[in-house]
């Protein structure tokens, strides 16, 4: 194996942990931050985590627009997010073996960690705006990211996620 078969592997596992992530934080936004009814109880919460439980991340982010309007271009990227995840845990045809098929599966990768890369910031501002109105949860840790997501992406929960009209 060439470094570059290496390289390739690697930012593979990186962007199928990156988006394992947004799964989780997506899913845990639905339960606490977007919540399908109120109060949240314990009864209720068992019950959603059983049903939910084999649930793809499709029907979570089909479930979000049924919560929220989302804003245009931030609906779009999620779009390519699940398309480009699903392309690399279902489908991921790029040949390792050939320069022309390394650079085209490095050329996927790097478009897939940007994007995904962003979408955890969003739902990590989402998060924090939420533990910000609410009081619950920690304070975010005294990291970059965290400090990056609370200056840049927080700010821009209200532009993002718009509440759901009643029609």
């Amino acid at each position: 194996m060439v470094p570059q078969q290496k390289e390739t592997l690697a930012a593979i596992a990186v962007a199928l942990l990156l988006a394992q992530t947004v799964e989780r934080l997506i899913r845990l936004c639905m339960t606490f931050v977007l919540q399908q009814s109120s109060p949240l109880t314990l009864e209720l919460l068992e019950r959603q985590e059983k049903a939910e439980r084999k649930k793809t991340l499709g029907y979570f982010l089909s479930e979000l627009r049924k919560r929220a309007e989302l804003d245009p271009s931030f609906d779009t990227l999620l779009e390519r997010f699940l398309e480009r995840r699903n392309a690399l845990v279902h489908h991921f045809d790029h040949c390792l073996n050939t320069e022309i098929g390394l650079a085209g599966a490095n050329a996927f990768l790097d478009e897939m960690i940007t994007d995904t890369d962003k979408v955890v910031k969003v739902f990590l501002g989402l998060l924090q705006a939420w533990q910000d109105e609410t009081g619950i949860g920690p304070s975010a840790p005294n990291h970059a990211l965290f400090s990056e997501v609370e200056a840049v992406y927080k700010p821009l929960v209200n532009e993002l996620f718009f509440r759901k009209t009643m029609e």
